[in-house]
């Protein structure tokens, strides 16, 4: 039984037990009953539940526009617009400290 390969990838179940890989999805169903047990030790469960973004949608925005006006200010000091680097000083200063309030930055 430890010479059963995948017949989509050729991924044996000695592979899997020697690594802890397997070599496609459809590995899992075709060697299913063989690893169910592995799988649960390795991850913790056999089951998966999904996991939710660490930033909330609002906060990754944030940090995009944080990035982007940096962006844009050192493209203004490249280019040599200064009154236009100060504006988005103002911006950068002002979305840091929200960022900082947050623990994002």
């Amino acid at each position: 039984m430890i010479d059963k390969k995948c017949k989509t990838c050729g991924t044996t179940l000695s592979t899997f037990y020697n690594t802890s890989y397997l070599g496609c999805p459809d590995c899992y169903k075709y060697f299913r009953s063989e690893i169910i047990g592995a799988i649960g030790k390795i991850q913790g469960g056999a089951r998966h539940h999904g996991k939710r973004p660490k930033l909330s949608f609002e906060d990754r925005e944030l940090l995009n526009d944080y990035k982007a006006y940096v962006a844009e200010k050192d493209r203004a000091g490249t280019e040599g617009r200064f009154s236009d680097m100060a504006k988005l000083n103002k911006i950068i200063a002002d979305l840091g400290e929200e960022l900082k309030r947050r623990g994002l930055l």
